[in-house]
């Protein structure tokens, strides 16, 4: 029921204490940057280069492999003229910024265009970086990031003279080695500072009324929307609010926690600031359900295992499961006859133990920061024994996402505690502190 849902809506956002917004791709289209269109507007901003290199869309743009550096730079100058120099708040912006008054917020997307920043808006995470900065190639952990605006008005300004060379491209101001746009891929050094402060907003958002608001995001999202709606799970007093004009996809153990918006952002904005709307669809609260139904068994070792963890119902033949863990709450010793690829998600970094079963003991860091040697993601082999805790001397919570299989060939093992000590006596304590059971 439309009415009903936006009037509820529109309470939840009087009654949040704090605002987490979540924002992708259909923000972006809305804000009129279609990273997947070929239509006119690619040959207005790309000019030449569309025919030169056969370009369809400005993802293949930033992605294609040019041969000529001064052809890359001319692209990206191009883009960022055309979108962020001179650039004026959407109404979209506007919107949320009324939206958001009074009300502490924090901003978590995997746009990559600036706008929020440009926008005005203090409290972002880029989980992908963004196409105005820059970072070292030789030295990306080192000499850090670079602001390139007023560079890439002059590469354009340059571009459009046909004066353009080698000596105008950007620089490290360190080495001189040549800079690459600091988005996600093989340079990309994520800003710590922005997520130290999405941490800290997480972390005191703890018992309070936290909104998370989502602007179009894909239903199948694992980058943010998965990890924000397993956040929404943990947090027993949060609310979750969707918007897409697509296929809305929520959590059914959220389900009566959460509103779903199949309308454009801006109309959704308005509805959810007013209470009032007679045109917009809506997918309102539902009784929550379990997502996978498991075995009894698999069940009670799920609970041993994770102080916290989530399922994905979405899925079939396998388990798609969020956990959150904290200081005091370790995910505990176990393995599995199936692999597993485990993912960081958001939070503190965290550590992974493991053992295999030819007695050899490695340990992985999950998070970003790779001056830390930190990894995003990591596989499991069959058989190898895992544990995860929090890095020493980190606060809060670390986020993050595995696969636990379901067929005969998944099946969870619990270690036999004195025998993987007498295999590992260097990690006896460590063993004693992670394991389940002792024996």
């Amino acid at each position: 029921m439309s009415k009903k849902d936006i009037t509820l809506a529109h309470q939840w956002l009087k009654e949040a204490d704090r605002i987490l917004v979540t924002a992708s791709n259909g923000l972006a289209i809305s804000e009129g940057i279609n990273l997947f269109a070929n239509d006119s507007r690619l040959r207005k901003v790309l000019g030449d280069l569309v025919d030169k290199y056969h370009l369809t869309s400005l993802l293949q743009a930033f992605s294609f492999p040019y041969k000529d550096e001064l052809d890359y730079w001319r692209m990206v100058a191009r883009v960022a003229e055309y979108y962020n120099y001179n650039y004026q708040a959407s109404i979209y912006m506007k919107q949320l910024k009324k939206l958001l008054a009074g009300k502490p917020y924090f901003i978590w997307t995997s746009n990559t265009d600036y706008y929020f920043v440009q926008a005005g808006f203090d409290r972002i995470f880029e989980v992908e970086g963004n196409w105005m900065t820059g970072v070292c190639t030789s030295h990306p952990d080192e000499h850090g990031t670079f602001n390139l605006s007023e560079k890439l008005h002059t590469i354009y300004q340059k571009d459009q003279a046909n004066t353009l060379t080698s000596v105008d491209l950007p620089r490290c101001d360190k080495c001189n080695a040549q800079l690459s746009l600091n988005v996600a891929g093989e340079y990309f050094q994520p800003d710590r500072s922005q997520i130290d402060s999405l941490r800290k907003f997480l972390v005191e958002s703890e018992g309070s009324k936290l909104l998370v608001l989502e602007l179009g995001i894909g239903a199948h999202n694992q980058l943010i929307k998965e990890p924000s709606m397993e956040l929404v799970a943990s947090y027993p007093d949060s609310r979750y609010i969707t918007i897409n004009k697509g296929e809305i996809n929520i959590f059914p153990d959220i389900a009566d926690r959460s509103i779903g918006f199949l309308a454009g952002i801006g109309d959704a904005l308005e509805a959810i600031m007013t209470g009032e709307s007679s045109e917009i669809q809506t997918q309102g609260p539902s009784k929550s359900q379990v997502a996978n139904k498991m075995s009894d068994k698999q069940e009670e070792l799920m609970n041993q295992i994770y102080p916290n963890y989530m399922v994905d119902s979405s899925f079939h033949g396998s388990y798609p499961i969020y956990i959150t863990i904290d200081k005091d709450h370790p995910a505990l010793l176990h393995g599995s006859e199936a692999g597993q690829s485990w993912m960081y998600s958001i939070g503190d970094s965290a550590t992974a133990h493991c053992f295999t079963p030819d007695g050899q003991y490695y340990k992985v860091k999950l998070g970003l920061d790779k001056s830390k040697n930190q990894v995003h993601g990591f596989y499991l082999n069959p058989g190898t024994l895992i544990a995860i805790e929090k890095d020493d001397g980190s606060a809060g919570f670390a986020q993050l996402s595995t696969n636990i299989a379901v067929n005969s060939s998944g099946r969870i093992l619990l270690p036999k505690v004195n025998e993987l000590i007498a295999m590992y006596p260097e990690q006896e304590e460590l063993i004693k502190h992670l394991a389940i059971r002792a024996d």
